[in-house]
Parts: C-alpha cells; sequence; structure tokens
C-alpha cells in the first residue's frame, strides 16, 4: 500500500501545473497533413494487462487418485470404461479374494467372541450384584469383554477400509454368509482416466486399476519470467485464449523457487469459472490481469503502442489542442503486444496522436531546445 500510494503521489506530482513538459508544439493542420500525424481517441481500460505467458491444465491433488486393489485377487469385472463419469459409491470393478473370505470369517469369529464375552460380562454383573462372586472376577471379566469389543471394532473397521458398506456389514453381522465377491467402488464423484487392469488379471494387494479424477476443480500452473513476478500478486484474474469464459481462472498461488532449466517461477491460478472447456494436460496461452481499481481510483486508458514515446526515463503521448499537440506525461501501469496501458491528464474526447509520432517528438525535442 505504502509503494501504491508514493506512485500515486508521484503521478499527481508529474502532472501539477507548471510541468515544464506539458507544453504546447505549435503546428498548423497543413503540416499536421503533411507529416502524417494520425490521432485517435483512448479508451477506458477496465481489465489491465500484466503478463502473458504459457500455462499447463492441471489436476488438483486432492481430485486425482488410483483406485487400487485392497487384496490380492482375481478381478472379477470390470464395469466402467476410459473417459466415463461415476458418482461416489458406484460399483466399477469386482474382485474375487481369499484374503477378503477370511476377513469376513475373522469379522464373524470377532463378533461371536464379543457377544460370548458380553454375555458372560452381563452374568458375572447379575452374579456380583448378588454376592455370588467375587469383586476380581468380574473385573476379569470386564477386561475380557473390553478386549473383545475392540477386536471386534477393529474388524469392522477392516471392512469398511476394504469398502464394504454399512448395509453389507449389517446383513453379514445378521445373516453371518460370506460375500463371495468383493464390489470396489468409486470413492467420489469424477471421470475415469486410465485404466491399469484386464478383467481375469490376478492382482496382488494395492495393485491399480483405475484412475479416477475430479474434473470440477483445475489449475493453472503458468510460467512467469522472474522478472516480472513483481507484478503479480494473488486475486488476480486470469484470462485463457481458446477458452470459451473471458476470465475463468484466479491467481491463488505464487511459487517460492526458480525452475533452473527455464528460470521461470510457478504461478498457480485455480479455475473458478464453469464452461471453460478446458483439459488436464492442455497447454494454454494466459493473460494475467488485474483490476485497476485495486491500485487507485484514477481511470486507466488503454492507447495503442505507437502512441507513446520516451524522454529520459518518463513517458509522454501528445494530445491534440486548438494550436497544435500537448507533449503530455502518462504513467505506465500495463502493456501487451499491441497496447499500452496508462493513466494521464486525458478523457475520453482526447485526440492523442497514433501516427507519425516521432515527427512530433523531433519538432517538441527542437523547440525545448530554441527555450533553453
Amino acid at each position: 500500500m505504502i509503494v501504491r500510494n508514493i506512485l500515486v503521489t508521484g503521478f499527481i506530482a508529474l502532472l501539477a501545473p507548471g510541468t515544464p513538459y506539458a507544453e504546447e508544439i505549435a503546428i498548423t493542420p497543413a503540416e499536421i497533413r503533411n507529416l502524417g500525424i494520425m490521432t485517435a481517441s483512448p479508451n477506458v481500460a477496465y481489465e489491465v494487462a500484466s503478463i502473458e505467458a504459457t500455462a499447463r491444465v492441471v489436476i488438483p491433488p486432492m481430485g486425482d487418485t488410483v483406485v487400487s486393489a485392497p487384496h490380492s485377487g482375481l478381478l472379477a469385472g470390470l464395469n466402467v470404461a476410459v473417459g466415463e463419469e461415476v458418482v461416489e459409491g458406484q460399483v466399477i470393478a469386482r474382485l474375487q479374494s481369499s484374503e477378503f473370505l477370511a476377513l469376513q470369517r475373522e469379522f464373524l469369529d470377532a463378533l461371536n467372541a464379543n457377544m460370548l464375552a458380553q454375555n458372560e460380562f452381563d452374568r458375572d454383573k447379575q452374579l456380583n450384584n448378588e454376592g455370588i462372586i467375587s469383586g476380581r472376577r468380574l473385573q476379569e471379566t470386564t477386561t475380557r469383554s473390553r478386549i473383545a469389543a475392540t477386536s471386534f471394532n477393529e474388524h469392522r473397521q477392516l471392512l469398511q477400509i476394504v469398502g464394504l458398506t454399512e448395509s453389507e456389514i449389517h446383513a453379514l453381522e445378521t445373516r453371518q454368509n460370506l460375500l463371495q465377491v468383493l464390489e470396489i467402488r468409486a470413492p467420489f464423484d469424477g471421470v475415469i482416466l486410465d485404466q491399469m487392469a484386464k478383467t481375469g488379471e490376478r492382482l496382488g494387494a494395492m495393485s491399480p486399476i483405475y484412475r479416477l479424477a475430479d474434473l470440477s476443480s483445475l489449475w493453472l500452473e503458468i510460467n512467469v519470467p522472474q522478472e516480472r513476478l513483481s507484478a503479480i500478486r494473488p486475486g488476480m484474474k486470469v484470462e485463457v485464449v481458446g477458452s470459451q469464459v473471458a476470465l475463468p481462472a484466479v491467481v491463488t498461488t505464487i511459487g517460492r523457487s526458480v525452475d533452473p532449466a527455464t528460470q521461470a517461477i510457478m504461478v498457480r491460478a485455480n479455475l473458478v469459472e464453469a464452461g471453460h472447456a478446458l483439459k488436464p494436460g492442455q497447454f494454454v496461452s494466459t493473460r494475467i490481469v488485474s483490476d485497476h481499481m485495486e491500485v487507485s481510483e484514477e481511470p486507466v486508458w488503454v492507447v495503442p503502442s505507437a502512441a507513446m514515446t520516451r524522454s529520459g526515463d518518463s513517458h509522454f503521448l501528445f494530445v491534440r489542442t486548438a494550436g497544435g499537440f500537448d507533449a503530455r506525461p502518462a504513467m505506465v501501469v500495463g502493456e501487451d503486444a499491441d497496447f499500452i496501458y496508462i493513466r494521464a491528464e486525458i478523457d475520453a474526447d482526447s485526440a492523442i496522436a497514433v501516427g507519425g509520432v516521432s515527427a512530433l517528438k523531433a519538432l517538441w525535442s527542437a523547440q525545448r531546445e530554441s527555450d533553453s
């Protein structure tokens, strides 16, 4: 904020009345025609060009996962193909596994042992209340019941980890019939990006089956030259060439390290607007822009790059007057291939020289030399 205030204060001083550069260059209409001087009106810029760079569309780490086999076994079936959309909980593959059968049997063993331990606890608690057994025996029974309950909960959670639903676990508890096939479900809504196993293939534990991605949220990883990094800050909007949305992304992260091969720094932007039609892995041309109102309430004007001239470290443009042209100072706040974004003491009705600027600069220099 301090730097911005200094810039604005310096700009106001540059435009203050009495500046030696805000002077009229006397020139007749005939001389204007002979020198090929052309004028155009400036336009208000609502977005200021900042940086043009190449970006890659990527999937955030939290939206990209590999669905794997929780146990070794035979892949009995694949229910979806690459490119298909799936919803959370949808069965996408089926696995026949002896380890899965053993896990269910161990669960039922833990279930029955827990039921037995709880019955013994209830009985000994009643006997202790009646004074038939000692408190020590009740304490031993209580410990055994707690151990049995912990073991049962552990085996129940193991079934949840391999993908059994609450209804399937409840059915196993009540009917005590082992499931022959383990159904593998999608962990979230997404799109199948890759298939890494085939039906009939024998898989090891944690062997990959599908790659699943949530494409509703994507990132742009933009390679920005390190010398331009000071112009970028979080919150700036990003325009993508070829996108169906004007400004689909917003800068969220600025990298802390420089790529030794390209001397660029990664700037990340989130694609926050739908309908951008961008795909993961795609390389795109981007332009990082910012709302000029964040810097100052003064308007920003966009003029052709040919309209600007320099004198020392300052920028100037030539504005048509009744007797010729004024050399007006301008502060450059952004630029792209064909246009430059400035703050200057002009308005929408001003006529800016966009052709023959070099001739005007020569006349201006000669006039200043004669005045000195």
